[in-house]
């Protein structure tokens, strides 16, 4: 019998590739300073990068494989994901002033992202358990 590809187990890989693609893009942190330097926020936006690769990976790696792998690579992508959500301003320190960019800007975003991937893979990893084992 032919297995039927399943979508919702992509379902927390869509906003992990939207954080790292609009992190880097659209909705990034500040600029560089006009002496050439940068903020401290840009330190923050590369490890939004970096996370939001790892929790990708993770989470791609939750939606194949046999069930007890993929229960615990979303697992740890869904923790990632808190993660992600405590980084800016929180774990991190970013820009002095409230009024910047990665305030109005990139953190939100983040956190509006890594709300979406723990609700998702909370939700994937609910799906997991209840499935028969085939």
């Amino acid at each position: 019998m032919k297995k039927r590809f399943n979508y919702i187990s992509f379902l927390p890989v869509v906003p992990s590739l939207i954080l790292v693609v609009g992190v880097l893009t659209v909705f990034g942190a500040c600029g560089m300073k006009e002496d050439g330097t940068w903020m401290r926020c840009h330190a923050v936006q590369n490890d939004l990068v970096i996370l939001g690769i790892i929790t990708t990976g993770l989470f791609l790696l939750g939606a194949f494989g046999k069930k007890m792998i993929r229960i615990i690579a979303t697992l740890l992508g869904t923790i990632g994901s808190v993660g992600i959500f405590l980084l800016p301003g929180i774990i991190k320190p970013m820009c002095m002033v409230n009024t910047m960019r990665c305030y109005t800007v990139m953190q939100p975003f983040a956190r509006a992202m890594s709300v979406y991937m723990v609700l998702s893979g909370i939700v994937e990893i609910v799906l997991l358990m209840k499935a028969k084992k085939k």
